[in-house]
């Protein structure tokens, strides 16, 4: 995207759009434009598995 240029939410001066956090302020940036961090979806989809095991296994362990 290039040299997008953005007003920081938490102290008003400009950034570039790509920044994870204000060079400024320090704030996290809301206007990312790279997407998701690296290996959030794997970890977010590993979890939720991780859950699902977790509760299939007490489901079938407890007694009925």
């Amino acid at each position: 995207m290039g040299d997008t240029q953005v007003n920081c939410l938490y102290c008003g001066k400009k950034i570039a759009g790509d920044v994870a956090e204000c060079p400024h302020c320090g704030a996290v940036s809301h206007f990312q434009t790279r997407g998701y961090r690296s290996g959030a979806r794997l970890r977010f989809v590993l979890f939720w598995i991780g859950v699902a095991a977790f509760c299939l296994f007490f489901a079938l362990w407890l007694p009925r």
